[in-house]
């Protein structure tokens, strides 16, 4: 794979990570991150059909086999 202008290198990402987990960058929970600092994601996001349908899903895909 090839970098693109806009990717983020595995060691900044790291420290970026480490930046949300420890506090030190401000990310209320359901926030999205974008290089350090907390962004608005796409309007998307905020449908809560959207997100009852995902969640349908996630429940679906890990439920145990009977």
């Amino acid at each position: 794979m090839t970098l693109t202008p806009f990717a983020t290198t595995r060691g900044a990402a790291g420290r970026y990570l480490a930046d949300v987990v420890l506090g030190t960058t401000r990310a209320p929970a359901g926030s999205y991150v974008d290089r350090g600092r907390e962004a608005r994601s796409s309007e998307e996001s905020y449908d809560p059909r959207r997100e009852g349908e995902l969640w349908d899903a996630v429940e679906r895909f890990t439920r145990p086999s009977p």
